[in-house]
């Protein structure tokens, strides 16, 4: 994976601590929030490394300043945006329903990317985008720093595995949705993120329609990646959250339509769960928007919104 290097091994000992604080005290004072009323959706803006850089703030609409509040931030897939994206998980009403502040970060590019960094270098650093929001938000508000968490769909799933990879020290737990730990390069190399440092809850949906992300892997239908497949990406989480191999329980539901594998006794606490919605498309499942706005229709009996809340809520971080 990448190789990060510092300035300070090149600056003399003598001006670190002044020239730390200074750049500690611009980090604090150059990006600030504008203030909107609870339940309502506001655009913030932020520089970070120089660069001109957006995402929606919902604080939930009963907010309460006495309590420390969950914090959920939320990555859209490639092409989407913020606002859409918003609208499509219905992630807001869900915040105002259980008290949690959510933030939609955009991404950059037309049509908008995140960089996962599994497929080479960038100048961006939407890892760094992300950490930045979270750390102003705590600046700002109570934020319940074990209650962390982080979700994304397609492209913006992939992204969220690279920020659990990456973060963490800060997330407790992640929900994807159409997403996988990387892909194979034309040399038959897997390039995938690193192991975390520490272990994080993992709650996973994929259809085993999906052209998109295919669910056992391979081409994605209207690109050249070739993707790892959901039983590789689900077999890296296990691992690295050192679960049992095995399931500790199989649900399959009424309709015999989805499939719910659960490792649970994990490392501090974490979890694994994957959802396998037997024919489900490239979709958020239970998505808030019209079913002809995408290729495929949608008649999931689950909500991944409400499932993956509960699942974070159940999953706070373990010191």
């Amino acid at each position: 994976m990448e190789t990060l290097t510092t300035r300070a091994a090149l600056l003399p000992a003598v001006l670190l601590p002044a020239t730390f604080a200074l750049l500690a005290t611009q980090a604090c004072t150059h990006n600030t929030i504008d203030n909107e009323p609870p339940g309502v959706t506001s655009e913030q803006k932020m520089y970070v490394a120089g660069e001109l850089r957006t995402y929606l703030l919902h604080i939930p609409a009963h907010y309460d300043t006495i309590r420390r509040a969950p914090l959920v931030i939320v990555l859209h897939g490639h092409g989407g945006s913020a606002e859409n994206f918003e609208k499509y998980t219905g992630m807001s009403d869900k915040a105002d329903a259980e008290g949690f502040i959510v933030a939609y970060p955009q991404a950059l590019g037309d049509p908008s990317d995140w960089h996962t960094a599994i497929d080479g270098p960038s100048k961006r650093d939407d890892i760094q985008f992300v950490r930045e929001i979270i750390d102003l938000l705590e600046h700002k508000y109570r934020i319940d720093r074990r209650r962390i968490y982080a979700a994304g769909h397609s492209n913006g799933g992939i992204m969220t595995y690279r920020l659990a990879s990456t973060l963490s020290d800060k997330l407790a737990a992640v929900g994807v949705t159409a997403g996988s730990i990387g892909m194979i390069d034309e040399k038959g190399d897997t390039l995938r993120i690193a192991p975390p440092p520490h272990p994080v809850s993992v709650i996973h949906f994929h259809g085993m329609q999906d052209h998109d992300v295919p669910y056992r892997g391979g081409p994605e239908s209207d690109g050249p990646d070739n993707i790892v497949s959901v039983r590789n990406t689900i077999g890296f989480w296990v691992n690295v959250d050192h679960c049992n191999a095995t399931p500790a329980s199989r649900t399959v539901s009424n309709d015999r339509n989805v499939v719910i594998d659960s490792y649970h006794s994990c490392a501090k606490g974490t979890a694994v769960e994957l959802y396998t919605i037997m024919d489900g498309a490239h979709r958020w499942p239970g998505d808030d928007v019209p079913w002809y706005t995408f290729p495929d229709r949608d008649d999931s009996d689950i909500v991944a919104t409400d499932v993956m809340w509960n699942f974070f809520a159940a999953h706070p971080r373990v010191d």
